[in-house]
């Protein structure tokens, strides 16, 4: 009998062996999806990224993204984190709304990324917002100042940049203070260019001063507008902020000067220095552009200097400032994961990046300490010299 039992529970035990390893394979295909959050395997994290990529307003948003790269490939070459490299996936939305709320469900609901990383543009992040709300997915960067998207319920979303009414307040405030009170706003007609007047208008209120014209253009129809420029021209303002990107800066200040006049002209942090200067040439002189990182050519902060070498390491020419805010918000991102250790979650990431109190990145810092989520509130204006170059 003794023999017996013994025999029996060696043979138990055989069988625990050889099939307990296959039962937990079969096991990890039929648990409901809540058991693990998607995105995550041994070797890897998938992220997703809606934004416009292609057109006339697609340059912001390529050199943010090459910016990302640089620094996910410089995390990926020494090992990931925690074992895991990053895989950064982007899809194009052509600056559609409608086309990047298709885009987030199909990132989040076919190809399960863990997370959505710097969504592009203000229309894109609002429009993926009710599927980050449903799906409880964190959302790391969006290069967007729209103040809507810093409304304290939307607890999923982590700014990494200043928003639009602290870029327009500055504007307002330096203009305020050399004596210039004839201001006027023009604006693309979308929902960033509504975005950024909304913010504009608080600005302005705040200094005390109104805007003598408030004037939208439309980017159907960039080749029309004179009449725009005529409207704005009659009045004669001392200074024109522009809540524009790409080609409508451009169209419109070429539009502009054959009136003859030269206003002062300041750009949000969208606008495209590179842009101007390719298209304008010389007429881009003292184009006053609001900054929301350092410039990346300034090697006295750490974070700039930082960015220098891995880009000129990684041989890429995307040295910009949109750039440097993608390499920086990837930073972020990744001083997250590592803070949420090796058994990675969702949660475990809102979790980790609410510990970022004062976390200084080489003289940039971002706070999401007492349940902030608008991290930064960062911003310098620069003017475009002569020779191309900023000055602050």
């Amino acid at each position: 009998m003794t023999w017996r039992r013994s025999h029996m529970n060696s043979t138990l035990t055989r069988l625990r062996t050889a099939f307990f390893p296959l039962l937990l394979v079969a096991l990890s295909h039929v648990l409901p999806a809540g058991a693990a959050d998607p995105g995550i395997t041994a070797g890897s994290i998938l992220i997703g990224q809606t934004g416009v990529f292609t057109g006339p307003v697609a340059e912001p948003a390529l050199q943010y993204r090459a910016g990302a790269q640089i620094y996910f490939d410089m995390v990926n070459a020494k090992g990931g984190i925690h074992g895991r490299k990053i895989k950064l996936l982007s899809y194009d939305d052509k600056f559609d709304p409608k086309l990047a709320a298709e885009n987030a469900r199909k990132l989040l609901l076919e190809d399960k990324v863990f997370t959505l990383f710097g969504l592009i543009g203000t229309g894109a992040t609002a429009a993926s917002m009710p599927l980050v709300s449903e799906h409880r997915v964190p959302v790391v960067g969006s290069l967007s100042g729209s103040d809507g998207l810093r409304d304290q319920k939307l607890k999923l979303l982590f700014h990494t940049r200043a928003s639009y009414s602290d870029e327009t307040g500055k504007m307002v405030e330096q203009l305020k203070s050399t004596g210039v009170k004839s201001i006027a706003v023009v604006y693309q007609d979308d929902p960033f260019g509504k975005a950024g007047l909304k913010s504009a208008q608080g600005a302005f209120e705040r200094q005390g001063v109104k805007p003598v014209i408030e004037a939208p253009i439309d980017m159907n129809k960039l080749d029309t507008l004179a009449s725009t420029v005529a409207k704005v021209a009659q009045i004669q303002p001392g200074a024109i902020i522009m809540v524009t990107a790409g080609k409508a800066s451009t169209a419109f200040i070429r539009e502009y000067l054959k009136t003859g006049e030269r206003p002062q002209f300041f750009g949000v942090s969208v606008l495209s220095a590179k842009a101007l200067l390719a298209d304008l040439g010389a007429d881009a002189h003292g184009i006053v552009i609001a900054q929301v990182v350092p410039s990346p050519q300034r090697t006295s902060y750490g974070i700039s200097k930082e960015f220098l070498e891995a880009a000129q390491k990684a041989n890429s020419k995307d040295i910009t400032y949109n750039s440097l805010e993608g390499y920086l918000t990837a930073k972020v991102f990744v001083e997250a994961l590592r803070r949420a250790g090796k058994d990675l979650s969702r949660e475990k990431l809102v979790a980790a990046l609410e510990t970022l109190s004062n976390y200084d990145l080489g003289g940039f810092v971002i706070d999401y300490s007492n349940g902030r989520r608008a991290g930064t509130s960062f911003v310098d204006l620069s003017i475009i010299s002569k020779t191309g170059q900023f000055l602050h």
